[in-house]
């Protein structure tokens, strides 16, 4: 993946950020399930996307300006925010609601995700000067 051009590492988190916006602001026509609240098939989605966009997002910022470990904090951070602003937009949106355990899913799947980019990407890689 480390072959790839930055403009088209760019264009994949913007696509990615796109896509877990429109996701989450998207009208749920199914029913809320209150025993689903802190585990649920919404949160294996949470995990998964965010480990996604994490990733895309530590392998963006690592081939500009910033070391691996910048860029993994840095991923982190920006996708833990982007599940906080849209949980936040979601009590506005029918069938949708803000939920904690939406977030900690979304934090987790970026962490582990974030830290296996870190730990398989070659320690010598370092960004340009």
């Amino acid at each position: 993946m480390r072959h790839q051009s930055s403009d088209s590492r760019w264009t994949a988190v913007i696509i990615g950020t796109v896509v877990l916006f429109v996701a989450s602001v998207v009208p749920s026509p199914l029913r809320r399930h209150p025993e689903w609240k802190w585990i649920g098939p919404d949160k294996f989605l949470h995990l998964l996307g965010h480990a996604v966009y994490a990733v895309t997002l530590a392998d963006a910022l690592g081939r500009d300006r910033y070391t691996d470990a910048e860029a993994a904090v840095l991923a982190v951070s920006i996708s833990t925010t982007h599940s906080l602003v849209t949980g936040q937009i979601q009590k506005y949106v029918p069938g949708r609601a803000f939920e904690l355990a939406d977030v900690l899913a979304s934090l987790l799947g970026a962490v582990l995700a974030v830290f296996g980019w870190y730990v398989v990407n070659d320690p010598q890689d370092t960004p340009p000067s």
